[in-house]
């Protein structure tokens, strides 16, 4: 908590760092690698001397799973490290990029390094196989840490276009949309002629068609067309109708099945499930550590470097298959380029999931840029402004709990709050 929210004397940082490593290395000792009925739990069989097999399994078997692991507690110490690590709070933790990314590459040489990414992984949410194969003996190789799995479509309730029955509720800027590259990898503004502005959703990175529903695309179980331009004739427009039409001119897409129907005469279910922690956020984390302690390709004594995985990642989604991704080629040697190509990755990979947040503000990271949208008005499209964001420096931190400070006198406020 002092961590993620508070900017707390250098003292105070580090004890708490201290203790939390102190706990999970404690953790580490007692806990299964993971739960499961296994004769692999011959290690805890031998911590707890003269427990039958049986009875081992019993609080470590099957039907645990989903509890904290080792894994889990081992992926938790990446974490820390990465924050302790970052800009705003590097100077306070004493961690460094190093320690980072050791910590990250202790996660990652479990699954093979960089051969252990799931050519899958990026689309977890909608992989039916595996969705429907999750039990307590197999979770997909995307998932270190999951939720248990249930039958719902509230996610597409909130979020379906109003077309399909949803509300709409979250609707991705036309700033996110921007940070999708062209399919050779360029980003937009340096695609060397290939992006149409009159045409801007064509010939772009895979994953934008997969995370975000554009003007004109199908979606549901319906393959209904959605239509979010200004001069469209139902409530997918935009603005058309306040509370479920679009802002932005875009509808979410991540995180939504796209066979389920919300038809009030055929209304259907499907499984969901939340990753808590994926492996894709781990290969990040590592990127952005290496990168920032060795450089672009550099590796420290792991057998992969930042531009290893981010080419990895990039190539699962389809980028830059048809030149060889040119543009990660050309900055490879440029560590300030590679750290902004390693963001943009982690911001369109783990968009909707929590993160983008707190990556802002450990990175303090520009906090005040404009939510903007598209406005399609025939075959004219034209940016505009959704949301002007008015944020402090000091808000970079969060403010402590007032039932807390009261609790305490010695816990004293953070500035501005």
């Amino acid at each position: 908590t002092l961590a993620s929210n508070f900017n707390v004397p250098r003292n105070s940082f580090v004890e708490c760092v201290e203790a939390i490593r102190a706990d999970a290395e404690r953790a580490l000792e007692v806990l299964p690698w993971e739960y499961g009925d296994s004769e692999s739990m011959t290690k805890l069989q031998a911590r707890y001397s003269g427990a039958a097999m049986s009875q081992i399994n019993r609080v470590f078997g099957n039907n645990f799973c989903g509890r904290i692991s080792g894994r889990v507690v081992e992926a938790f110490l990446a974490k820390l490290n990465l924050l302790g690590a970052s800009p705003a709070y590097a100077e306070a933790s004493g961690i460094s990029w190093t320690e980072a990314a050791d910590a990250g590459a202790k996660v990652l040489d479990r699954i093979g390094g960089v051969n252990g990414l799931d050519p899958t992984g990026n689309t977890w949410y909608c992989n039916k196989a595996d969705i429907d194969a999750i039990s307590s003996s197999f979770i997909p190789a995307e998932v270190l840490w999951m939720s248990e799995r249930l039958k719902s479509n509230s996610l597409e309730k909130d979020n379906y276009p109003p077309s399909l029955y949803g509300s709409g509720r979250i609707n991705p800027t036309q700033n996110f949309v921007n940070a999708f590259p062209m399919a050779n990898g360029y980003p937009i503004s340096e695609s060397k002629g290939r992006y149409d502005a009159a045409n801007p959703y064509a010939d772009r990175d895979p994953r934008l068609a997969a995370y975000v529903t554009y003007n004109g695309m199908t979606s549901g179980l319906s393959n209904g067309t959605v239509t979010t331009a200004v001069d469209g004739t139902n409530n997918d427009a935009l603005n058309k109708l306040t509370g479920s039409s679009t802002r932005t001119g875009y509808y979410l897409r991540k995180l939504l099945r796209q066979d389920i129907s919300l038809d009030p005469n055929g209304t259907t279910e499907e499984y969901h499930y939340t990753p808590r922690i994926r492996y894709t956020e781990m290969f990040l984390l590592y990127a952005e550590a290496a990168n920032e302690a060795w450089g672009p390709t550099g590796s420290g004594s792991h057998g992969y470097s930042a531009y290893d995985v981010i080419k990895a990642i990039r190539q699962r989604a389809g980028i830059g298959i048809e030149n060889g991704d040119e543009y990660l080629e050309s900055i490879k040697g440029d560590q300030d380029k590679m750290r902004e190509l390693i963001r943009n990755e982690r911001r369109i990979e783990l968009s909707f999931e929590g993160h983008r947040f707190w990556d802002l503000r450990r990175w303090k990271s520009e906090l005040n840029e404009t939510a903007k949208g598209m406005s399609i008005s025939g075959s004219t499209y034209s940016v505009i402004d959704v949301e002007t964001r008015k944020y402090k420096d000091y808000m970079f931190y969060g403010p402590i709990p007032y039932s807390e400070v009261l609790k305490f006198s010695e816990l004293i406020q953070n500035k501005g709050w």
